[in-house]
């Protein structure tokens, strides 16, 4: 069981990797596509690490099987594209950090933030942008995301098992 969850969780993280640098290549990481195609992913990952699971359980799944599954493989894609995503702002684009910080400053300065606010949201900014604390956050973001997709995709593959002995597991 654990190890459907993590080979699913691998092919599926590999495909977010692969996504997000294509995109990077292309110059096109502030692009919503990215965004789009990587919830699609993440969701499709996950129907069809539950759907595997069912399966493996002669085609029944029961709803909370199917969101142990679904947030199981979630989970597990989630520590890869955490690694990812510490290499590549530690290791590959360092510089993307100080992008995305300048960024924020921007965008509240856009909003009419006070420069106390603009200051105490840098401050913070600049504690959370770190390339430890993104991996952490990218753990927590695409397992909770995962959890969200996996109430759906339980629902569409819940089959409970009819026999007299499934009462008894």
């Amino acid at each position: 069981m654990m190890r459907l969850y993590m080979n699913w969780g691998g092919i599926l993280g590999f495909a977010l990797i692969a996504v997000s640098v294509v995109f990077y290549v292309l110059g096109m990481t502030e692009s919503k596509a990215v965004q789009w195609i990587s919830y699609a992913l993440l969701a499709g990952g996950i129907y069809l690490g539950s759907k595997a699971r069912r399966d493996e359980q002669n085609g029944f799944l029961s709803y909370s099987e199917g969101l142990g599954a679904g947030t199981g493989v979630a989970f597990f894609a989630s520590i890869i594209i955490a690694f990812y995503t510490f290499i590549f702002f530690h290791f590959i684009d360092p510089a993307m950090v100080d992008q995305l910080i300048s960024r924020a400053e921007l965008e509240m300065y856009d909003s009419g933030s006070s420069e106390q606010e603009i200051e105490l949201g840098m401050k913070y900014a600049k504690k959370f942008m770190t390339p430890h604390a993104m991996a952490i956050m990218v753990v927590l973001t695409y397992t909770f995301i995962g959890f969200i997709f996996s109430l759906i995709t339980s629902a569409i593959l819940k089959k409970d098992d009819p026999s007299f002995e499934s009462n008894f597991k």
